[in-house]
């Protein structure tokens, strides 16, 4: 914002040079971005945060000047004489988004040229003159900080004003010879039959004031930031009005801005003035905010004497009481930012001196962790994938919803639970993610358009499913994609990818040390996107924790993905965590040698390999030390509906040395027990 030193000598006494000037309200936290000279008058460019709307004005800054100098601050003469007893219609429809709307009619303008000091301030601040009487209205909201319109009255239809939306408006022709397209919800001010601005944000041609306008209707109103942000923005116009608007003006300030216009119009065009018509549906109501003197010098780091907190409180306006060991504050309706405790301290800190408060190092406990902690383990987790040869990915937690119709989900899933976002980055990732297997789809998509055509990748991160609470429930998952082009192998007999990342998380659960994991098939695939003939369930304990398998052609064709792609999830990364051991007990290496015998069966093809070696550790022997998988062979020799395995199994003592006899009597056992659980047949 632009600044003229002159103009804020009118309101506070300050004999500051411009460089000094522009060191105080730098340090005040209004950085002085620029300076320039104008006709002898030193102009600041001032940059505002957007918290602080109060200071978007003349006014505004020189009441920052006033409270960092401590010395008062001078307020405009304000003084008007109402002519006539009548006073402006005007009726708020929409109030939740029109707070207030005052307004007074000057009947008999001569509108002309404005005098030349008007002009040389208005250019100055990098304002165009039009006219004397939309010249006092931009000079008013430059000094005061609240915009204001004036209307042609006779250009009003049945001579009143009705706020509220746009409705089915459609166009409307603004100020600038602009057709804008408005939405339903846009606020707009009417006359009895059109609307004739956009609210907070332009008025419209049909109401201007012109050369040939006799009578002026001055508007002074308070509309919801955020409904003049979301109408400038959906219609690409940014105006001065708009700026101070939907960063929040000062409500009680209005009536104050249309009488020091009012006066200014008459003084410099003439009229005869009504009384006054105030509509003020939503009176405002100052917040009250308690802050406690520890925590005032705790936040800061210093021991601030209370007489100096007081007198801070009393040059910035804000009125307080005491209360126990600390104040209530209420601020002014012109500092909307103050809200909470931490807001009144940085105030406190602003006004004593950010340069009087001594920079010291943050004292740093350091705590020893017990215990195997998630975040360790996740840590090691994501090492061995890497090791595995898998490359993580991280994706936004967003979800289209289309994406669960994709991979089959079925209505009553749990994955449906959906929580929906009020407001999305995208219209296509509306929800929180409930599976991470569409992420890593999309991440293959966008490898294989790139040109890449052998990749392994994992995600692990939090999904969330609705409970209908306030907060939804958060599991911690992890899945992993592996792609392979298809190609002609040079063995005789060449494995899918299923195959690959089966062996990653058999590597994963060996590396963290997991024991009594298996993968059990079923009549129907354990997920929909899966194909039924080449996955299976993940088990560790007798709990299913997630599944594996070849993604379900329906799926690579829907996705136009290429060759073999196989995919795993871990439902709950929580239930893996827990299968870890807690501690590890080594032994020392045996001392006496091992046997081992071969075995070769015949079983039926149904018969996963996991049954047949569960079968064998179901024998309990101490002496049983490994079963090992060598072969499985179908085709010549071999019914069609059968199938030959090969194990090796080796037998060990920890205390002596083993007896042809004793291995051949528990090798011959597990022969029996084999033929009797599962029809198994000893091959020659």
């Amino acid at each position: 914002m632009k600044v003229s030193i002159e103009w804020l000598q009118e309101f506070v006494d300050f004999k500051l040079s411009p460089q000094e000037l522009s060191h105080l309200l730098t340090m005040a936290g209004l950085e002085v971005e620029a300076s320039e000279t104008v006709d002898g008058d030193t102009i600041l460019d001032v940059s505002i945060t957007p918290n602080r709307a109060d200071c978007l004005s003349v006014l505004g800054i020189a009441r920052e000047i006033s409270a960092n100098l401590g010395v008062p601050i001078r307020q405009p003469l304000i003084s008007v004489k109402e002519d006539e007893t009548t006073s402006p219609d005007i009726e708020i429809i929409d109030t939740e988004i029109c707070h207030r709307y005052a307004s007074r009619i000057i009947y008999g303008v001569r509108v002309g040229q404005s005098p030349e000091w008007l002009v040389r301030r208005l250019e100055a601040h990098g304002m165009r003159a039009v006219n004397n009487v939309v010249d006092v209205t931009n000079y008013v909201m430059l000094e005061m900080g609240h915009p204001l319109h004036a209307f042609d009255l006779n250009r009003l239809e049945g001579r009143r004003i009705v706020v509220k939306r746009a409705g089915d408006v459609g166009r409307f022709k603004t100020l600038d010879g602009e057709e804008r397209r408005l939405n339903r919800d846009m606020l707009m001010i009417w006359d009895a039959v059109r609307p004739v601005a956009i609210a907070g944000v332009m008025g419209g041609l049909d109401s201007e004031v012109t050369p040939s306008t006799t009578d002026v209707l001055l508007e002074s109103a308070y509309f919801d930031p955020v409904s003049v942000r979301r109408t400038s923005k959906a219609l690409g116009l940014t105006t001065e009005a708009s700026y101070r608007f939907e960063r929040g003006t000062d409500i009680e300030m209005i009536v104050r801005a249309l009488d020091r216009a009012t006066a200014l119009i008459k003084e410099l065009a003439g009229g005869r003035v009504t009384a006054l018509t105030d509509n003020y549906p939503i009176p405002y109501t100052p917040p009250e905010v308690s802050v406690s003197l520890q925590r005032i010098r705790g936040l800061l780091g210093i021991e601030i004497d209370e007489s100096s907190i007081v007198e801070i409180l009393k040059r910035l306006n804000l009125q307080y009481k005491k209360e126990g060991e600390g104040f209530v504050i209420t601020p002014p309706s012109f500092r909307r930012d103050i809200q909470q405790d931490v807001d009144v301290i940085e105030e406190v800190a602003r006004l004593y001196g950010y340069e009087k408060i001594p920079s010291t190092m943050p004292a740093i406990r350091l705590k020893r962790i017990e215990g195997n902690d998630n975040f360790r383990t996740i840590r090691l987790i994501k090492d061995a994938m890497v090791k595995a040869g898998f490359s993580e990915v991280i994706n936004t937690s967003f979800l289209n919803p289309s994406a669960l119709d994709e991979l089959n989900i079925p209505d009553n899933d749990r994955r449906r639970r959906l929580v929906h976002i009020k407001n999305p980055l995208r219209r296509e990732e509306s929800c929180l993610r409930t599976t991470l297997v569409p992420s890593l789809l999309n991440n293959a998509v966008l490898n294989q358009n790139r040109g890449e055509r052998a990749f392994s990748l994992f995600e692990l991160s939090r999904v969330f499913f609705d409970r209908a609470e306030a907060l939804p429930d958060e599991v911690m998952q992890m899945a992993a994609i592996h792609c392979r082009p298809l190609r002609p192998s040079i063995w005789e007999k060449a494995h899918n990818g299923f195959y690959d990342i089966k062996g990653a998380i058999e590597g994963l659960f060996d590396f963290l040390k997991i024991k009594g994991y298996s993968f059990q098939r079923s009549d129907k695939p354990p997920q929909p996107y899966l194909n039924p003939v080449r996955s299976c369930a993940i088990v560790i304990n007798g709990e299913v924790v997630g599944s594996v398998g070849e993604l379900h052609p329906s799926v690579v064709s829907l996705y136009e993905l290429r060759g073999d792609i196989s995919i795993f999830e871990i439902n709950d990364l929580e239930a893996l965590i827990r299968a870890i051991p807690s501690r590890i007990t080594y032994r020392q290496l045996p001392r006496f040698p091992y046997v081992e015998r071969d075995i070769s069966i015949l079983v039926n093809k149904d018969v996963p390999v996991a049954e047949i070696e569960g079968v064998i550790s179901s024998l309990n022997s101490e002496i049983i030390e490994s079963v090992r998988l060598f072969d499985i062979y179908t085709g010549k020799q071999i019914p069609p509906e059968k199938k030959s395995i090969a194990f090796t199994i080796r037998y060990r003592s920890s205390d002596r040395t083993l007896t042809d006899d004793e291995v051949d009597e528990l090798h011959s056992k597990i022969i029996d027990t084999l033929r009797h659980t599962i029809n198994a047949e000893l091959r020659g």
